[in-house]
């Protein structure tokens, strides 16, 4: 709980990272796309003594002292957005992270690389939550061995296993 300006301010699920910290995300072109217009349409900026805007390195900025979005913000914006798609289920901004992960998993990226992506120090973690999605990985295999033992796919082994055959 942090106080000031005579308000307290409660700040929970928030992950404090240093400054060069962070994580790289693919990014469908779809969404480079409408993120290209946005930028075409308004720019990027940063707020500077109240409603001021100024150039700056802001995508989407929080109007105030910090410049970040507060989840006031977000999520006011979040309900606008639902309610001009006509969504009246209760989903929250964070079903977004859940859609990314369910729709990488279950097209068979790699728990590894959706580990990564999330943010999870261990891939057993984005195993144990998304399991459930992957419940055709062994049909996955059997096809793409299949595959392979039918001569369809052209298989890249290892250089560690073209060591050891030449060893044996």
């Amino acid at each position: 709980m942090t106080k000031g300006r005579g308000r307290a301010h409660c700040i929970r699920h928030l992950k404090w990272r240093d400054q060069d910290e962070g994580r790289s995300v693919p990014l469908p072109a779809t969404i480079a796309a409408k993120i290209h217009e946005h930028l075409r349409l308004y720019g990027t900026f940063r707020v500077e003594d109240g409603l001021n805007r100024i150039a700056g390195d802001y995508l989407f900025s929080n109007i105030g002292r910090t410049n970040i979005l507060m989840y006031s913000l977000v999520d006011r914006l979040w309900r606008n957005a639902k309610k001009a798609a006509d969504i009246t289920r209760k989903i929250t901004p964070h079903w977004l992270r859940h859609f990314f992960a369910s729709a990488g998993l279950s097209k068979g990226v790699p728990v590894t690389d959706m580990a990564a992506w999330l943010g999870h120090r261990d891939p057993k973690i984005t195993h144990q939550t998304y399991a459930h999605i992957m419940p055709d990985a062994p049909q996955r295999l059997r096809t793409v061995m299949d595959s392979v033992f039918m001569l369809e796919t052209e298989l890249t082994l290892p250089l560690q296993f073209d060591a050891l055959v030449e060893a044996a």
